[in-house]
This record gives structure tokens, sequence and C-alpha cells, in this order.
């Protein structure tokens, strides 16, 4: 029984190193995000150089956040917006979305950790832990 877990993990952890090497970022902002770095450290990496006049936001340059409980563990999603758009809601109707999902960039943490970016990555990782996502 032992041996279909540590293919598993085995499985996912070479999946996981494979599609942090291919992930190619274009924000500045977003290639300084690192593995290992907290939430709040990401968030001040990606408020870096942010509009004056923006006003305060607890999740700058983030469009949405998505979180998961899966296996006991936390994931959340930050999608990385370079322009500071945010996903439109109106009084409990559902979230319209006013940027192309190709525009942004997913950032994923697990129990408030980077663990990586990018689509390949959060598709490598949304597969592994049969998390349904839609694709740019």
């Amino acid at each position: 029984m032992n041996h279909f877990s540590v293919r598993r993990r085995a499985l996912a952890v070479a999946a996981l190193s494979a599609a942090s090497v291919a992930v190619a970022c274009t924000d500045k902002r977003v290639q300084a995000v690192d593995t290992g770095i907290t939430r709040d450290s990401a968030m001040s990496v990606l408020s870096h150089d942010l509009k004056p006049g923006t006003g305060p936001d607890s999740f700058p340059n983030v469009y949405k956040r998505e979180r998961y409980l899966v296996a006991g563990k936390n994931y959340e999603v930050l999608y990385f917006n370079s322009d500071n758009a945010k996903q439109v809601v109106r009084n409990g109707a559902p979230a319209v979305d006013t940027v192309s999902l190709k525009n942004l960039t997913p950032i994923v943490l697990v129990e408030n950790k980077v663990i990586g970016k990018g689509w390949r990555f959060w598709d490598s990782v949304a597969t592994a832990n049969k998390i349904k996502i839609t694709k740019p």
C-alpha cells in the first residue's frame, strides 16, 4: 500500500519541479516572487511599483483569488494582473470577468507559502489534486 503513495508523491514532486523550470513569466514582479516565501512577502513584491493613487488594497495587482482545501492543506491561487484590475462582483451576483485569463499569471500557495507560479505549474498542481480549473 505504501508503494502507491510513494510513487504518487515522487510523480507529484517531479511534475512540480519540471513545471517550475518551464515557467515563463514576463512581468518583473512575478519573476521576483520566489518559491518558499510567505504570502505577505509575495504581496509586497507584487505591489512594488504600484501606480500612485490606487488607494489602499490588501491584494494589489491580484485580479482574483481562489482557495481550496485539499487533503487538509489550504491551497490559494492569486491571479496576478499588472494593471491592478479587479474582478467585478456586484451585490452577491456572480463575478464578471473583465480581464482574459491568458492575461493573468497564477501564483500558487500552500499553507501561505508560494510553491510556484504560471499556468503550467498551476495546471500540474490542479491535475495532481483533482481541482477543476478554467484554463486560459
